[in-house]
């Protein structure tokens, strides 16, 4: 077997994912008790998504893998510290919530193994009824 379907490949892929995860986190923590002044809170990171998306776009169409990866990688950076962000800001409970949450949501609308997505707008009309009814507890009122 080799290493990048072994089990070592796949805890090097957590590790990397959990790491990225905490530098993200401390990175924003920093912001927050240094009050640097770029940061904006969670507007700085969706003002930065917004430019390196536009950046991942030419680079696919310059046909470049390699600074496609790199933009991609802005990406994903601004999006977990877009996360952290909202969570400080307590406009989220956690950005694991999140990841719990999009996992569950299609997990079940593709199936866990992937191999599903009959039913796609069934299961997500299912999907919006359960979020009114969450959103309702813990909200008490109506949207």
């Amino acid at each position: 077997m080799s290493l990048k379907g072994g089990l070592g490949f796949r805890r090097l892929k957590i590790f990397m994912h959990t790491k990225i995860k905490e530098l993200s986190a401390k990175r924003i923590k920093y912001l927050i008790e240094k009050q640097i002044p770029f940061y904006e809170g969670n507007k700085t990171y969706l003002k930065g998504l917004r430019e390196e998306l536009k950046e991942v776009e030419e680079e696919i169409k310059e046909n470049n893998s390699v600074y496609l990866e790199d933009e991609l990688g802005d990406v994903f950076w601004d999006y977990l510290c877009f996360l952290h962000s909202l969570e400080n800001e307590g406009k989220i409970t956690s950005a694991d919530s999140v990841f719990k949450r999009c996992y569950k949501k299609f997990g079940e609308r593709v199936g866990f193994d992937g191999n599903g997505g009959h039913n796609w707008q069934e299961v997500k009309d299912k999907q919006k009824q359960e979020l009114k009814i969450e959103h309702n507890k813990l909200y008490n009122n109506d949207r």
